[in-house]
């Protein structure tokens, strides 16, 4: 199934993200936890592409298997960075032999130790453009990341929404967005994507806060903001983590809740390889999901 199939279908789309762990450690953890994530029941689970292509092999094999071991739809993150066109095309024909149908189309960020982003010899410098060489080469459904608050390299807001506007022009069935922890956020980001002429469905991203210092690094990586209040509540429960893990299940939750029932087309929940928060979150969603 592609993308533009699970939106069509009257249900919310559900989808856990997931990295291609870097260590033989990490791996049999996750294999371990995978059986699990699928019994939840994810519309599909996407797999992370690693900077300058680092885990293009894992990335492979996981969304590989996770589609044809456990049967469960998967989606390819794919960037342009450190691919030419002809790569980028061999890597779509390997997606194809795995039956992956799904592609998650981001420009990537800069390589570890430069300042900014520069394309590759032969390859794409835009995600719109990497939107438009998998439309012409075929056969995938295609999302593209949007921004409640802005990429952290747009010089403003209005600047951001066109560079959003051309990636769904170019050919994207759905947006996914930054993660952000106020759902106002998300609901101005929406309306300033309609009024801009984007009409393509735009699914909340969320992830569940499990560590404070971790989400800090996380944050101010990709330029989202931590309400005060919810930001205070976690300090102040200091070195309980079982405090800590509460606080942000519970807001995380709050959050699919609110937006489940303003009826937003699905959620793309950030869950960092892990299980047991995920489960309990979706058991709170499930009377707001057996309503829809």
């Amino acid at each position: 199934m592609r993308f533009a199939d699970f939106l069509g279908n009257g249900y919310p789309v559900i989808s856990f993200e997931l990295f291609p762990p870097r260590t033989e450690k990490g791996m049999a953890e996750l294999e371990a936890r995978l059986p699990r994530l699928v019994d939840l029941k994810p519309s599909f689970i996407s797999v992370t592409y690693g900077a300058m292509g680092t885990t293009r092999e894992p990335t492979l094999a996981l969304a590989s298997r996770i589609k044809n071991v456990y049967c469960q739809e998967s989606a390819h993150h794919l960037t342009c960075v450190g691919s030419s066109r002809e790569e980028i095309t061999a890597i779509l024909e390997e997606m194809q032999r795995n039956s992956i149908e799904n592609i998650i189309a981001l420009r990537g960020d800069p390589p570890e130790g430069q300042a900014s982003f520069s394309a590759p010899e032969g390859g794409f410098s835009h995600a719109s453009d990497l939107v438009e060489h998998i439309r012409g080469f075929g056969g995938f459904g295609v999302a593209v990341a949007g921004y409640p608050e802005k990429h952290l390299e747009a010089p403003d807001l209005e600047t951001d929404l066109r560079n959003l506007k051309r990636k769904v022009d170019a050919g994207a069935d759905m947006v996914s967005t930054q993660l952000f922890y106020d759902n106002r956020l998300y609901y101005d980001f929406v309306d300033r994507c309609r009024a801009m002429g984007i009409r393509q469905p735009i699914i909340p991203g969320l992830m569940p806060i499990l560590n404070v210092d971790q989400i800090k690094r996380i944050t101010g990586t990709c330029g989202s903001s931590i309400p005060e209040e919810l930001l205070q509540q976690l300090e102040d429960a200091g070195d309980d983590q079982e405090r800590v893990h509460e606080i942000g299940i519970t807001h995380t939750a709050n959050q699919a809740l609110d937006l489940l029932n303003q009826g937003v087309p699905g959620i793309h929940f950030y869950i960092l390889n892990r299980y047991f928060h995920i489960a309990e979150i979706m058991e709170r969603l499930k009377p707001a999901l057996q309503r829809r």
